[in-house]
């Protein structure tokens, strides 16, 4: 079993050396969706995250009525996977966006520039999650169930 301070480490290392992740959403059914971003943490490490989409998809729109959502990052081969859960929000401000473009172009340039120059006109938004909680499963390690860390919320 691994210490709190250890799944944080080994956490935040994962995600920050795996940028591209998959994000889960709910629709208005109930029903959950899936898609490969990518992403980038903030300077105070694991309790925010971040990623750029188009303002009129549907992944925008399901945050909007449901703010929960869950992010699963891993490692090349599956040695360590990591699961975020927190509630997101639509963030609108230029600057912010700014930033994580710059971020995502220096470390997911081919997916971000592919996905997000598809559509010249369209106009993206920021999604910030706020983590709440943490999982690690590391097979390489042979710790096969989940060792959670629980983050206070953050201000």
């Amino acid at each position: 079993m691994l210490t709190e301070r250890q799944v944080l480490t080994d956490a935040l290392n994962v995600v920050n050396n795996n940028f591209m992740a998959l994000l889960s959403t709910v629709d208005s059914e109930g029903k959950p969706h899936a898609r490969w971003m990518g992403s980038s943490t903030a300077a105070e490490g694991l309790r925010r995250l971040y990623t750029l989409s188009g303002k009129r998809t549907r992944k925008v729109e399901q945050i909007q009525q449901n703010p929960d959502v869950c992010w699963v990052f891993a490692t090349e081969g599956h040695g360590d996977v990591v699961t975020l859960y927190g509630q997101a929000r639509i963030m609108t401000s230029p600057s912010v966006a700014q930033a994580v473009w710059d971020r995502l172009l220096e470390h997911a340039h081919r997916y971000v520039m592919g996905a997000l120059s598809e559509d010249e006109d369209a106009e993206y938004v920021t999604i910030e999650t706020m983590v709440e909680r943490i999982e690690l499963l590391s097979p390489r390690r042979k710790i096969y169930v989940p060792q959670p860390v629980t983050l206070a919320p953050a201000t």
